[in-house]
């Protein structure tokens, strides 16, 4: 598979999951000392050859006005993680759950066996495309594939983009799991 072709399928399979609306969510793969990331405004479900932009890691260059505004989160992933692939996306039910917990532990087997010590979420003053997400976000994803971010999303890693969206659908799963269990067992 191309790397065009996977981001193509990734990107629409975020969007027909529902893990992402018509503009938001990004991706990117490292290429050594370059990333290859998703244009800022692109639509990740309809994604063409002029929405990939490849960029430094380590710093700003000619095409990094192109790239996601959530370039700063990716570099610091990359820099400080093993990270060959990042999935940024918005699971709707992730974000709503944010709102209550620390930490976000599934209740389902199929959850807890990809995420057993849990996903943390961090607080954050400005969420989007900050300096501070980079920080509070990159050194936790050395021993989890996935933090959440309160209110605004998560950042998932792997080796390929298919394993940013794997963990990403699987979470948000395990959150609507869980949901519908603590409805559930209210309601007796």
């Amino acid at each position: 598979m191309t790397m065009l072709r996977e981001f193509q399928t990734i990107g629409h399979d975020l969007f027909i999951a529902g893990l992402n609306n018509s503009h938001s969510g990004n991706m990117s793969v490292r290429l050594n000392r370059m990333m290859a990331i998703t244009r800022s405004g692109s639509m990740l479900h309809r994604l063409d050859y002029d929405d990939i932009v490849e960029t430094l890691i380590d710093g700003e260059d000619a095409a990094s006005a192109r790239a996601s505004r959530e370039r700063p989160v990716h570099r610091a992933i990359y820099l400080q993680t093993g990270a060959q692939a990042i999935v940024h996306a918005h699971p709707p039910q992730l974000i709503a759950l944010s709102f209550f917990t620390d930490q976000f532990s599934p209740v389902d087997a199929e959850g807890r066996y990809f995420f057993p010590r849990g996903v943390p979420v961090v607080e954050v003053t400005n969420a989007i495309a900050s300096e501070e997400v980079a920080g509070k976000v990159a050194p936790l994803l050395r021993d989890y594939p996935l933090v959440i971010v309160r209110g605004h999303g998560s950042f998932a890693v792997g080796n390929s983009l298919e394993d940013g969206f794997h963990y990403t659908s699987s979470l948000e799963h395990s959150a609507r799991i869980a949901s519908a269990y603590r409805v559930n067992s209210n309601s007796r």
